[in-house]
C-alpha cells in the first residue's frame, strides 16, 4: 500500500520524487481552467542567442531545481530572519510550456503571446521561464496597461541586429516600440560586452540605464533611485546580470556581475515603485552549470521578489 505524505509547510517528499512542476506547483495546462493567483508559464525557446545554445532547457531546469524548495505553496515561504511567512494563501499553478515551432521564431512568438494574454485574461500573475532573452518581446507584447519594463541584465540588449530579425541582442528595440511600454530602466549592464552602438541606440530609446559598475559603487540605491513611481512595472530578469561565480549557468558570462546580496536587496525594493504585474526569468542554460546553483539562485530571488510585491 501506497501512503502519500501529509502536506505540511515543510517538504514532503524527497527531492527525486514526483512529475517535474515549478516548485511542485498543481498541473494545468488548461488556459481555460485557470483559476490561480501565479501561473508558471515555460518558454524553451533559444533560437534568438547569439551565444552558446542550451537555454531552452532553462525551464526544464529552473523546475527540476525547485524542488529544494517545493511544499504545500499554500502554506506561503518561512524565512528564519525575522521569523516570518510571506506569500501564504497563495494558489501557484503550472501551465507548462508554450509549443514551440522550430525554424519558425514568428509562429512561436505568437503562441507565447496567445498564452500571456490566456493568464492575464484570468486574473493570474504570469511567471515566465525562458529561454533565451528574445522571449521577453512577445510576453510584453500581451499587456494593454501601461508598463514601465525593469531589464536587470549584463547587456543592453540594443543593437541592431539583422533586418527584420528578432533575438536576444536586439528585443529591447522591439519593446520600446509597443505603446503599452512608457519607460524602460535598464540595471547591472557592465564591462566590455557592450559597445557604442547598443549605448547609441539605448540613448535614443531614452532608457534610464544604471551599470553594474554603479551599484558596486553606490549601493543597490543607485539602482532603484533609477525606477520611476510607476502605475505598473514588468521585471525581465537576465541571470547573466548576476557574477558567474554564482551563476555560470549562462550563454553570455561577464565577469564583475552583481552579487546575490545586491540583485536580492533589488528585487525587494522594485515592488515599492508599483505594481508589479510580471516577471521573466531568461538565459538559464543548464549545459554550462551541471550543479545547477544557476536555476535554484534564480528561484530564490523570484521567490523574495513575490514576497515583496504580494506580501
Amino acid at each position: 500500500m501506497i501512503v502519500l505524505p501529509v502536506s505540511t509547510p515543510a517538504q514532503t517528499a524527497p527531492t527525486f520524487v514526483g512529475i517535474r512542476t515549478f516548485l511542485s506547483a498543481p498541473y494545468q495546462p488548461d488556459l481555460a481552467k485557470l483559476n490561480a493567483d501565479f501561473a508558471v508559464l515555460g518558454v524553451p525557446f533559444d533560437e534568438g542567442t547569439w551565444g552558446q545554445p542550451g537555454e531552452r532547457y532553462g525551464p526544464r531546469d529552473l523546475r527540476e531545481n525547485s524542488q529544494e524548495y517545493a511544499h504545500d505553496l499554500t502554506e506561503g515561504f518561512y524565512y528564519i530572519d525575522g521569523d516570518r511567512t510571506l506569500l501564504k494563501g497563495k494558489h501557484w499553478v503550472d501551465v507548462g510550456d508554450v509549443i514551440v515551432y522550430p525554424t519558425v521564431p514568428a509562429e512561436t512568438g505568437q503562441k507565447i503571446t496567445e498564452a500571456v494574454k490566456a493568464i492575464l485574461a484570468k486574473k493570474s500573475f504570469p511567471i515566465i521561464l525562458g529561454g533565451d532573452h528574445s522571449i521577453t518581446f512577445p510576453v510584453i507584447r500581451a499587456y494593454d496597461v501601461p508598463l514601465t519594463v525593469v531589464h536587470i541584465d549584463a547587456h543592453l540588449d540594443t543593437w541592431n541586429g539583422a533586418k527584420g530579425n528578432l533575438d536576444h541582442a536586439s528585443w529591447v528595440l522591439r519593446v520600446a516600440k509597443l505603446p503599452s511600454v512608457k519607460k524602460i530602466v535598464q540595471l547591472g549592464m557592465r564591462g566590455i560586452a557592450n559597445d557604442p552602438e547598443a549605448a547609441g541606440n539605448a540613448k535614443a530609446l531614452g532608457t534610464r540605464i544604471v551599470t553594474g559598475e554603479e551599484i558596486h559603487r553606490r549601493g543597490v540605491s543607485a539602482a532603484l533611485e533609477a525606477i520611476p513611481q510607476s502605475e505598473n512595472i514588468y521585471v525581465t530578469f537576465d541571470i547573466d546580470s548576476m557574477d558567474p561565480t554564482l551563476a555560470p549557468g549562462t550563454g553570455t558570462l561577464e565577469p564583475g556581475g552583481l552579487t546575490f546580496p545586491e540583485i536580492d536587496e533589488l528585487m525587494l525594493g522594485i515592488p515599492k515603485k508599483g505594481k508589479l504585474v510580471g516577471v521573466d526569468i531568461v538565459e538559464v542554460n543548464p549545459y554550462r552549470d551541471p550543479s545547477g546553483r544557476t536555476a535554484q539562485t534564480a528561484i530564490r530571488l523570484l521567490v523574495d521578489l513575490l514576497g515583496a510585491a504580494f506580501h
